[in-house]
């Protein structure tokens, strides 16, 4: 099928042979990374008031082994990620197979992931830990980009709260769900 484009790159709409718009930029993009598969991890923060406040992510990347760091976004300043978007650390707990669920509702706006008390509990260091996640670790942002609508945080991990990567299921994010990779997934 012949396409075209046209408008400005912000607003660009791809045209079909009979120049018809078919589909934006945006909606393109979200096609097009929809298909790349991703980790999943859950962000949680003390929020502006004190509360706790997280949400689930897939754009967390690692950046550097020495000194660790890594990179992760929230997409927009609203719900959770308004309540933690400024603070000074941030616990990141990455989602194994056993934890689905978990990052379920933590991607969930308006659900009550705090409301349960035995789920989780506060470090010293004021961040809420989602327990019955193998591997967390605290960070404390170096630098925050703001790329509106979204920010981008590059952090620096300054503790290992849990770090147990024995027999876990990994997890990914594809096409809008959660899939578990096991050993017959090995190529």
């Amino acid at each position: 099928m012949a396409q075209k484009t046209t408008g400005s790159p912000a607003e660009t709409v791809v045209l079909d042979a009979e120049n018809e718009p078919s589909k934006s930029d945006s909606e393109l993009f979200k096609e097009t990374f929809g298909a790349q598969a991703a980790g999943v991890a859950i962000v949680t923060a003390q929020g502006i008031t004190g509360e706790p406040a997280g949400l689930t992510i897939s754009s967390l990347s690692s950046v550097s082994a020495d000194p660790p760091m890594v990179a992760f976004s929230f997409q927009n300043r609203t719900g959770s990620a308004a309540k933690i978007v400024d603070s000074p650390s941030f616990l990141i707990h990455l989602i194994s197979g056993e934890n689905v669920d978990i990052a379920k509702k933590f991607a969930t706006s308006n659900y009550p992931k705090f409301e349960d008390e035995t789920t989780w509990g506060w470090l010293p260091t004021g961040e809420p830990l989602v327990h019955g996640i193998n591997r967390v670790f605290r960070v404390e942002p170096v630098s925050r980009v703001d790329a509106d609508p979204a920010v981008v945080f590059i952090a620096r991990v300054t503790e290992f709260v849990q770090h147990n990567t024995d027999e876990i299921t990994p997890v990914v994010y594809h096409a809008r769900k959660f899939h578990q990779l096991g050993d017959h997934y090995v190529i």
